[in-house]
């Protein structure tokens, strides 16, 4: 009896199981088939991958939608859709003196609800889609206009995108060279971080540079050598494996000179590629070099620059604002040595060529930043040669210093200093301001640098005795 009473139980319990479970499984079913069936997207879908920011009309402007091609959202329904918002919602936003630009900003709440109903696949495509209109619109903006309308949508894109490559990383470096021309690097500085940040198969070479490059316009110098030197390492190691090597010299060999024009460009034997890796290792030569003139540690500086400025002459020629500026800021360098004698030397080629190239029309931006370097060279000689004395002198090769000094003085008669006075490095430094704020704008930083170069060689002048 008690064996039967066992059995009925357990067949109970079984029983009980089943029923639950089978529940369970009517119940998921049930919930599968209230399953909405695919979104008819919209452009409340698409807003949902901009940042909450006002977004500015051009990047939904009609041009824009025809030339990118959205087949889920057909350019009528988004017309309309954008015609809806501008008559309820339009917002009008602008720089100081600059004129408002026409922006929109949808509901946060209905953009965030219309977020929830997408799938990762569809939104990863919108995003795309985003990304593409972002670009155009940025690509007919203004040149020299600093995109800050478009930079928190583009930085917004750029993280939803993760780590896979995409049209939000073109569009966020366009705005990080834009900030950067702008001369507002600390705006650009994030850009050009999560750029890098953002690469899953590593940062390109030119991403990194770029990040290096605003690090030390911020005054992160530091931060810029650990990010540069592995740069300056893959670049060397790109030359390597095409047989370009960089050991010894890097500049034109005596018989390039003698074959060719002592000018350059030496290219005879380089293809297009060779050229162009070359000219990349001296651009990470040069801004590694800007960093280490930071850090104080002119030595190091100057053999770089001395490096950047031969490869620039074997590539680009003498002539070149690239290899000219690279000769200053190598002057400036070897006078925070107090080798005046070869930075005097570099000052008078560099002109020379200046003077030449005419660069003034073609290249203003050029020729104003090798008037800034020029006159920083010449305030800062000036003060040496007060302060500190006479310049000094290192050996060079078998030589030693005292028959180089002796050399110099006899046989170069562009490495003398000449009698500068603080009338000179004023009127230098005014000929910087005035052709800085030409070519950049009054406030960008290299004008504000020339205008405090000047304020500080004018009270030198007045109380010089």
């Amino acid at each position: 009896m008690s064996d039967g009473a066992s059995w009925d139980a357990e067949a109970h319990d079984r029983a009980r199981i089943y029923q639950a479970a089978r529940d369970l499984h009517i119940t998921h079913q049930q919930g599968e088939d209230r399953t909405p069936g695919p979104v008819r997207l919209s452009l409340r879908h698409l807003l949902s991958c901009f940042d909450d920011a006002p977004l500015p009309l051009s990047v939904l402007s009609a041009e824009a939608v025809a030339a990118v091609r959205m087949p889920e959202l057909p350019a009528e329904r988004v017309a309309a859709e954008v015609r809806k918002l501008t008559d309820g919602a339009q917002v009008r936003t602008g720089a100081d003196g600059e004129p408002p630009v026409p922006c929109v900003r949808a509901d946060a709440a209905a953009v965030a609800e219309s977020a929830r109903e997408l799938t990762d696949e569809v939104r990863a495509q919108l995003c795309a889609y985003a990304a593409a209109l972002l670009d155009h619109a940025l690509l007919r903006s203004p040149d020299g206009a600093a995109p800050d309308l478009f930079a928190p949508h583009a930085m917004a894109l750029l993280w939803r995108s993760g780590r896979a490559p995409s049209r939000a990383a073109t569009v966020a470096r366009r705005v990080r060279d834009a900030y950067a021309a702008a001369g507002q690097y600390e705006e650009g500085l994030p850009f050009a971080v999560r750029i890098v940040e953002s690469s899953a198969t590593g940062a390109e070479l030119a991403d990194a540079l770029a990040l290096g490059r605003l690090q030390c316009c911020c005054g992160d110098f530091g931060d810029a050598e650990a990010v540069l030197r592995p740069v300056l390492a893959q670049a060397e190691r790109e030359a390597g494996g095409r047989g370009l090597s960089l050991a010894g010299r890097t500049g034109p060999s005596i018989a390039d000179i003698l074959r060719e024009n002592a000018d350059g460009p030496f290219t005879g034997r380089l293809s297009p590629a060779d050229c162009q890796v070359l000219t990349q290792v001296a651009d990470v030569q040069h801004a590694m070099a800007d960093a280490l003139y930071g850090l104080r540690r002119y030595a190091e500086c100057e053999r770089l620059l001395h490096a950047a400025a031969g490869l620039r002459w074997r590539v680009l020629g003498a002539a070149h604002p690239a290899r000219l500026l690279a000769q200053l800021h190598r002057a400036r360098a070897l006078g925070q040595q107090r080798l005046w004698h070869e930075a005097f030397a570099l000052v008078h080629d560099a002109l020379a060529y200046r003077d030449r190239a005419e660069l003034e029309g073609d290249r203003p931006r050029d020729a104003a930043l090798l008037r800034l370097a020029h006159a920083e060279v010449m305030v800062a000689a000036v003060r040496s040669l007060r302060d500190e004395g006479a310049s000094r002198s290192r050996g060079v090769g078998m030589f030693p210093a005292p028959v180089v000094r002796f050399l110099d003085r006899t046989m170069s008669p562009h490495t003398k200093p000449e009698k500068l006075t603080w009338s000179d490095a004023v009127q230098l430094a005014e000929e910087a301001v005035r052709a800085c704020d030409r070519a950049f704008g009054a406030a960008h930083p290299h004008a504000r640098s020339a205008r405090a170069l000047l304020e500080q060689a004018g009270r030198e002048q007045g109380s010089a005795p």
